[in-house]
């Protein structure tokens, strides 16, 4: 890494061009907006120091996605489940019921999957 990329890496700079890459600008249109040089930020960019920042971060930033998207699904269980009572129309009644299946169906496929990934890892680990 160059002298100028050392400090840049060592800067806020570094961590401004990782979370715009994360989170999906070009290498190109995030050095227009930071102010920085484009051959050194594709330099940067390419290095291994910034692969692993923008895989970090995005790792991050799909991690609290699947928190809020967890909570979001116990809220539309429950959603579902009162479609269910027997006030509700018929055809309201039937398409929650085909959505509570089609979920079911989903949620015990990956379950069953992510068993036999398990068992297959240990099975490795030995």
């Amino acid at each position: 890494m160059t002298c100028m990329g050392q400090q840049m890496a060592n800067s806020g700079r570094f961590e401004a061009l990782a979370l715009a890459l994360a989170t999906g600008s070009s290498v190109k249109s995030a050095s227009v907006q930071l102010g920085i040089g484009a051959r050194t930020a594709y330099r940067i960019a390419a290095s291994d120091k910034m692969k692993t920042r923008v895989a970090s971060i995005r790792t991050e930033v799909a991690s609290g996605t699947v928190g809020t998207l967890t909570q979001a699904a116990s809220e539309a269980a429950s959603t579902l489940r009162s479609l269910l009572d027997e006030s509700n129309p018929p055809m309201v009644r039937l398409n929650a019921c085909k959505a509570v299946l089609a979920s079911l169906s989903a949620i015990s496929e990956l379950g069953e999957l992510r068993a036999r990934i398990d068992a297959l890892e240990s099975k490795q680990c030995q």
